[in-house]
C-alpha cells in the first residue's frame, strides 16, 4: 500500500537518499536502462546510422532566432518575440561551439529525454518500491515525450522544474531551497509562466510549516533562500538583454504582449484543450491514439484526487510520505496552470510528469484492479519501447545535403518544399515565411519577424516593418501557407497590407501539394 520506510539501513540509500530494494539494489541496473532510455530516443530523432530528422514544429523559431543572435543581434532589440531569451542563448552557445548544424536540435532530445527519465527515477524512489520506481519514467519517455519530439522552450523548462524538485524531494534544507530556486530561475528563463513553480514551493513550504509545527523563523529563513535565489537568478540572466534592448521593450515583448495579444493566437487559449485529436487514418502516429486521451485524462484530474485521498487517509495512514507526495502534487498542479491559458495537447505533454508520477504512486497497490492496471501500463511500455523505432526507422523518408547538414525528411510535402528552395537559394540570401526553412537553409529574415500570422499575436507595425525589409532587400522567395488566409471569425485582418504588396510585386512561383506556394518577386 505505498509504504515507504522511513528509516532505511544507509546500504539501501540511493544517491538520492531513498529507498532502494529490490532493482534499487543493483547499481549496474540504472546506467543499463539509461543507455537503452538514450537508444529508443536516438532511433526517434535520428535516421540510421547517424542522419537527424528536419527540426520541424516550434523549435525551429528557437533555432532561427540563435542564429540570428550569432550573427550579432539581440532580442526584442532586433528582432520579436516574447519569451525570455533562454532557448535563443543555450542554441547561440551551442551553435558557437559545434556550429550550425541540424543534429544539435535532435542530440538534445535525446539528452533532456534521458536527464528526465534519470530525474524521475530518483523522485520516484522517494515514494515507491520496487520495480514501479522505473515506470513513471518509461511512460513519460514513450508516451508523451516521444508524442512530441520538438526541442522547443517547454522542455527545457520542464527539466529544470524536474530537476528543482529532485533537489528538494527528500527534505527543504536552506542550502536545498537555494539551489531549487536557481533551478526555478532557468526554468522561467525559459518560459515565463514557469513563474508559478516557486510560488507553489512557496506554499507548500507555508503547509510543511503547520503540519510540522516548525519556527516561524526557519520559514522565513526557507522562503528567503527559495525567492532570492530564484530572483538572482531570474534578474541576472535578463540583466544583459534590458541593457540591449531598453526596459520598456523588454518589457512590451515579455508581458504586455503576452498579457493584450498571446492568446489572439487559436492555439494560446482555452479553446485548445482537447484540440488536435490525432488521426486513426494516420499509422504512423498511433501511438499518439495512446498518449492524447491518457495525458487529457490524467491532467488535472489525477491532481485533485490526491488531494481528496489526502485529505481521507492521511489522519489513518501516517507512515505514507505525505509531504512527499504533497510536493509532487503542488509541483504538477503549477506546471499545469503554467499552460493552463493555453492548454493545447503538446504543452499538457512537457508538463505530464509528476501526473504520472502521482498515477503510478496511485496503482503501485495490492488491489487487484489497481494491479492489472499497472501490469497494462507495462505492456504499452514494453511494445512501444520496441515497435516505436522500428516503425520510424522504416517510415517514409528522403535527404538533402543542406548547409545545415545531411537532413532526413519524413514529411514529402516538406521535403519538396526544401529541395525546391535549396535549388534556387544560397546561404544568407533573404527569405521570409517559413522559419524551418530559414534555419535549414542558412537564409536570412528581413524582418524582425520570421513568420506571420492573420491573427493580432502579428502586430501591424511588424507587418509594416516586415513589407520595408522585402522592399529594401528585395527578397527574391516569401512562403505562403494556407493558414494565412483572412480568418473568417476575426474582423481584423492585419495581413492585409502584406497581401497586397505580393499581389503588386510577386507572382507565384510554386504550389504545393499541402496548399503553401512560394511566391516570387517579378523580374
Amino acid at each position: 500500500m505505498n509504504l515507504v520506510d522511513e528509516k532505511p539501513a544507509p546500504s539501501e540509500k540511493s544517491r538520492f537518499g531513498g529507498v532502494a530494494t529490490g532493482p534499487g539494489s543493483k547499481p549496474w541496473l540504472e546506467p543499463i536502462i539509461l543507455i537503452a532510455c538514450c537508444g529508443f530516443l536516438y532511433l526517434e530523432t535520428f535516421s540510421l546510422p547517424d542522419i537527424p530528422r528536419v527540426a520541424i514544429g516550434d523549435q525551429s523559431i528557437y533555432l532561427h532566432n540563435a542564429a540570428r543572435m550569432l550573427e550579432g543581434q539581440i532580442i526584442y532589440r532586433d528582432y520579436d518575440y516574447f519569451t525570455l531569451p533562454g532557448t535563443d542563448v543555450l542554441y547561440a552557445i551551442l551553435f558557437r561551439l559545434f556550429g550550425i548544424r541540424a543534429w544539435i536540435p535532435q542530440a538534445m532530445l535525446v539528452l533532456v529525454g534521458v536527464i528526465t527519465t534519470w530525474l524521475s527515477i530518483g523522485i520516484s524512489r522517494k515514494l515507491m518500491k520496487g520495480w514501479a520506481v522505473f515506470l513513471p519514467g518509461f511512460v513519460f519517455l514513450a508516451l508523451p515525450f516521444s508524442s512530441y519530439l520538438d526541442a522547443t522552450h517547454h522542455w527545457y523548462s520542464t527539466l529544470c522544474a524536474v530537476a528543482a524538485l529532485a533537489v528538494v524531494i527528500e527534505e527543504r534544507t536552506p542550502g536545498r531551497l537555494m539551489w531549487a530556486g536557481l533551478l526555478w530561475g532557468l526554468a522561467t528563463c525559459f518560459a515565463q509562466s514557469l513563474a508559478l513553480g516557486p510560488m507553489g514551493l512557496g506554499l507548500f513550504l507555508v503547509w510543511e510549516h503547520r503540519r510540522k509545527e516548525e519556527t516561524r523563523g526557519l520559514l522565513l529563513k526557507k522562503e528567503s533562500c527559495l525567492f532570492a535565489s530564484y530572483v538572482a537568478t531570474v534578474a541576472a540572466f535578463s540583466a544583459y538583454f534590458v541593457w540591449k534592448a531598453g526596459p520598456r521593450r523588454f518589457l512590451s515583448y515579455t508581458v504586455v504582449f503576452i498579457a493584450k495579444y498571446y492568446s489572439t493566437y487559436p492555439a494560446n487559449n482555452w479553446k485548445a484543450y482537447m484540440a488536435g485529436r490525432p488521426s486513426v487514418h494516420v499509422w504512423a502516429n498511433w501511438p499518439d491514439l495512446v498518449a492524447w486521451p491518457l495525458i487529457h485524462l490524467l491532467i488535472p484530474l489525477v491532481y485533485l484526487l490526491f488531494f481528496v485521498r489526502y485529505w481521507r487517509e492521511a489522519r489513518f495512514w501516517p507512515q505514507k510520505p505525505w509531504e512527499r507526495l504533497m510536493l509532487v502534487n503542488i509541483t504538477g498542479l503549477c506546471l499545469f496552470l503554467a499552460v493552463a491559458s493555453g492548454p493545447a495537447w503538446n504543452r499538457l505533454y512537457t508538463v505530464s510528469l509528476p501526473a504520472l508520477i502521482i498515477l503510478v504512486w496511485f496503482l503501485n497497490s495490492p488491489l487487484k484492479l489497481e494491479k492489472n492496471l499497472l501490469r497494462g501500463l507495462w505492456a504499452i511500455v514494453m511494445v512501444l519501447a520496441v515497435v516505436r523505432p522500428i516503425v520510424t526507422q522504416v517510415h517514409w523518408r528522403a535527404y538533402l545535403n543542406l548547409p545545415t547538414g545531411r537532413t532526413s525528411f519524413l514529411d514529402p510535402t516538406l521535403y519538396l518544399q526544401a529541395k525546391w528552395l535549396d535549388q534556387r537559394t544560397q546561404p544568407y540570401d533573404y527569405f521570409f515565411g517559413d522559419q524551418l526553412l530559414c534555419f535549414a537553409l542558412r537564409l536570412r529574415a528581413p524582418s524582425r519577424i520570421a513568420f506571420a500570422t492573420p491573427f493580432d499575436f502579428t502586430r501591424p507595425d511588424e507587418v509594416q516593418d516586415l513589407i520595408r525589409g522585402l522592399e529594401e532587400h528585395q527578397v527574391r522567395f516569401v512562403s505562403w501557407y494556407n493558414g494565412l488566409d483572412p480568418p473568417v471569425d476575426n474582423a481584423r485582418d492585419n495581413l492585409a497590407p502584406l497581401r497586397r504588396y505580393l499581389r503588386n510585386h510577386y507572382r507565384v512561383a510554386q504550389t504545393f501539394s499541402s496548399g503553401d506556394i512560394i511566391w516570387e518577386r517579378n523580374q
